[in-house]
C-alpha cells in the first residue's frame, strides 16, 4: 500500500532506558492538507523493554496534519517574493501500563518527564521533516532536470501498477 510507511524514531532515554520507537503510520493525502496518523508502535531498545512486554502494556494513537500556504493558493500568482509556508500540528495520545520499578516513581515526575521526551522528539521529527519537504520542494521548483527526474518515477509506479494489474486480471 502506497500510503503506509514505517518511521524509527530517534532514541530516547528515559532513566537509563534507552527507547527506539517504531511508528508504522498512513498518509492521506487531501486537497488542502495532508493527514499521517497511527495506531501502532513497537518500542525497540534495552533488553528491559522485552522483559516487561513493555510493548504489550501500552496503547498509542498519533494524528499530524500538515497545512500550507503559498502564492497560487492565496492567488499571488505574480508575487515572486511571496513566502511558502508549512504548518505542522499534531496530537499524541499514549496510555501506559506502568511497570516496576517506574511505578515506585510518583505519576506526576513520570507524566512530565515522558511528555517531555514525546515533545522534543516530535520538535526534532517535525522540523527535521519540513526542512526535507522545503529543500526537496526548492530544488524541484528550480531544477528541471530534477523535476524531469521525479516525474520519471511516477511514470515508472504507474508502469508498475499496470503490470500488476495485468498479472491479476489475468491470474
Amino acid at each position: 500500500d502506497d500510503t503506509k510507511f514505517e518511521l524509527v524514531v530517534p532514541t530516547i532515554t528515559f532513566f537509563k532506558l534507552s527507547l527506539t520507537p517504531v511508528v508504522y503510520a498512513s498518509v492521506q493525502p487531501h486537497e488542502n492538507r495532508v493527514v499521517i496518523s497511527s495506531t501502532k508502535c513497537i518500542l525497540r531498545g534495552s533488553p528491559f523493554i522485552e522483559k516487561v512486554q513493555l510493548n504489550k502494556r501500552f496503547e498509542f494513537s498519533i494524528t499530524t496534519t500538515l497545512t500550507w500556504e503559498d502564492a497560487l493558493q492565496l492567488n499571488l500568482k505574480d508575487d515572486k517574493s511571496m513566502d511558502c509556508s508549512i504548518r505542522a500540528e499534531s496530537y499524541i495520545d499514549v496510555d501506559v501500563d506502568v511497570p516496576f520499578p517506574f511505578t515506585t516513581i510518583p505519576k506526576k515526575v513520570l507524566v512530565l518527564t515522558a511528555n517531555a521526551a514525546m515533545k522534543l522528539s516530535l520538535k526534532i521529527i517535525q522540523a527535521t521533516f519540513v526542512d526535507n519537504l522545503a529543500r526537496d520542494y526548492n530544488k524541484w521548483a528550480n531544477d528541471v532536470e530534477y523535476r524531469n527526474y521525479r516525474a520519471s518515477l511516477s511514470e515508472v509506479e504507474e508502469e508498475d501498477n499496470l503490470l500488476v494489474g495485468a498479472g491479476e486480471i489475468a491470474a
